[in-house]
């Protein structure tokens, strides 16, 4: 009796939780993270605002844990693709899917907290935490494209794939003052055009290693 009622407090309890992380990412959505608080969270998810202290301890605590759910959406969205990835014209191509994806609802929610805490250096450090699969994601299929080049010995990927995430990130956070994404599309051309210059540079790298003496 005992362990099915606590069974059945704890799957309450996470489910009061998502509820609530649900709740926070649509009030960072609709109301921007200056608009967030206890209050409108609890507005948006129709239940006390007490809950969110009780399940989170604080709003900030609240705001990671709706950030990790929405990075990890995305990051199921895009994983099987970014895992196949060999060349840098497919990275951009995935770049461009992730920034113009108008139908993704975590994208306004997960770019409006980092944005909001970009001076917090402790939360900086979680939220980095938090976005580091894409680093390592973008780091393996840097590999992937470099390998059998010259390259592959000399450049730092761990580096370039933190320079790409971070740029990415950057073209993101600009693209809140520019709605008209004007700029952004036209960064995407031209990251897309440098990495079809690129793609058969490498690949004619790759065919000397081949067809070279053994």
């Amino acid at each position: 009796m005992g362990g099915t009622s606590e069974r059945k407090s704890s799957r309450s309890g996470l489910e009061t939780r998502d509820r609530i992380i649900d709740a926070a990412l649509k009030t960072v959505q609709v109301e921007g993270l200056v608009g967030t608080s206890a209050r409108a969270i609890a507005r948006t998810g129709d239940f006390n605002q007490a809950l969110v202290f009780y399940h989170f301890g604080s709003i900030e605590e609240l705001l990671l844990a709706a950030l990790q759910r929405a990075n990890d959406r995305r990051i199921g969205r895009f994983r099987d693709r970014l895992a196949s990835v060999d060349d840098l014209g497919e990275l951009v191509a995935i770049a461009t899917d992730l920034h113009g994806n108008v139908d993704d609802p975590d994208h306004p929610a997960l770019v409006a907290i980092v944005a909001g805490w970009s001076t917090n250096s402790v939360v900086g450090k979680r939220i980095l935490e938090i976005l580091r699969p894409w680093d390592e994601m973008v780091e393996e299929a840097l590999r992937r494209g470099l390998a059998d080049t010259p390259f592959a010995q000399v450049v730092p990927t761990e580096d370039l794939a933190h320079a790409v995430s971070a740029l990415f990130l950057g073209i993101e956070l600009m693209s809140r003052l520019d709605r008209s994404d004007e700029r952004a599309d036209s960064l995407f051309r031209t990251l897309a055009a440098i990495a079809g210059l690129a793609v058969p540079m490498l690949e004619a790298m790759r065919n000397d290693r081949l067809d070279g003496p053994a």
